[in-house]
């Protein structure tokens, strides 16, 4: 098991790198400092250490503009998680957050302030699916469909990006995976 997030992440980049290169170069350059506080301060969340030492490698996967609806998400390059998920950059994180979170007429809220969404299905099938890791607890949980399935899925972000590497390892072997690797990038069967 890795010693740490940048441990862990590193075995995910590396393996990109050298069976899926296409993903591999849809990985977000590094957030700043200033850019990771910024959208603390926005959501009013200071984000785990796990969280921001993770940003500071990849800033989740490029996005791009939908022209048929406005929203920027995930390129399908970058959706190489189990399911064809995408890790979020900052700006997604902020705008998820902002849309989870309950509005004042609402009377019960499933969404907790410090939950921070860190990687969600495509957003062309509307981002109702996720990873969010726990500002407090620093463990990941995952929602879906307008509700929390599970709130400790993972221990911590070490934990689950070690899930993610076993995972794309995966494909690579005799069972079935539901993706593979075409044209150098990680696709859903």
């Amino acid at each position: 098991m890795p010693s740490g997030v940048g441990e862990s992440w590193q075995r995910v980049v590396s393996w990109l790198r050298e069976n899926a290169p296409v993903s591999h170069r849809a990985l977000g350059d590094a957030a700043s400092e200033e850019e990771i506080a910024a959208v603390e301060e926005k959501t009013g969340v200071r984000f785990p250490a796990d969280l921001r030492t993770y940003l500071k490698v990849s800033n989740g996967t490029v996005t791009r503009l939908d022209e048929s609806n406005g929203l920027t998400g995930s390129c399908p390059e970058g959706e190489f998680l189990v399911g064809g998920w995408a890790l979020l950059p900052l700006s997604s994180i902020e705008r998820l957050h902002h849309q989870m979170m309950p509005g004042p007429n609402e009377d019960v809220a499933y969404w907790r302030k410090q939950w921070i969404p860190f990687a969600a299905e495509s957003y062309a099938c509307g981002e109702m699916y996720g990873f969010f890791i726990d500002a407090e607890t620093g463990s990941v949980g995952q929602w879906s469909d307008g509700d929390v399935e599970d709130l400790d899925l993972f221990a911590d972000l070490p934990e689950f990006f070690a899930s993610v590497l076993a995972d794309l390892e995966r494909i690579l072997g005799p069972e079935e995976t539901g993706q593979r690797i075409l044209d150098g990038r990680v696709t859903l069967d």
